[in-house]
Formats: C-alpha cells, structure tokens, sequence
C-alpha cells in the first residue's frame, strides 16, 4: 500500500488535517482529520511503501503501554478512513464505473 500523490498534512488549532492539492481536491470533498500517532505514521506512509503490520511495528516501537492488539485495531480503523476516502492506494477500486457499450451491442 501508499498514500496517493497531492496530499499534505498541516497541523491546523492543535489538530491534524490531510489537504487535498491540485486533482485531488476534486476526488478528496471532506476534511479528513486525524490523530497524533496517524501524524506521526504519515511521515513514514509519504515515503514508502507499507503494509499494516509495519505500522504496527512502528507504534509499538514510538508508544509504551499499548497492546499490539489494541494498536492493530486503531489501524485497522485508520486505514479504512483514508481508504473510504480516497487517500489510501491499497489496488481497491472504489466508487462508480461507467462502461459506455457502442451502439447495437447487447449487454449480457
């Protein structure tokens, strides 16, 4: 997995929020907030690529006091917001797909 090219993450009144930039500010419509430990795996998911368990491993390593299954579970849900809204390149195709048939030709 990465994040999709055209976003930042600006720190805006104590929180995080991810900024569409150039065509993705027509794909990405919502403000997408997140939280300190996201911002701080943002920084690694802008330049590599990543599976869930790396960040995983990154939280446990940055955090004390937390249960690998409790931080599986906060990733679980991070990485569905930023799938859900088009920040997450996981190979999901999401949305609508319009297939255009040449006139004539039957749909099966």
């Amino acid at each position: 997995m990465k994040l999709k090219d055209g976003l930042i993450l600006r720190e805006v009144a104590g929180q995080y929020v991810i900024v569409p930039t150039g065509k993705r500010v027509q794909e990405i419509t919502s403000v997408v907030y997140i939280s300190s430990s996201a911002a701080y795996l943002w920084e690694y998911m802008q330049t590599h690529e990543f599976e869930k368990e790396d960040l995983v491993k990154r939280i446990m390593e940055h955090y004390t006091g937390v249960t690998k299954e409790k931080v599986a579970a906060d990733i679980d849900k991070f990485l569905k917001k930023l799938a859900d809204n088009y920040i997450l390149d996981d190979g999901v195709a999401r949305g609508r797909v319009f297939v255009r048939m040449p006139k004539g030709e039957k749909t099966p």
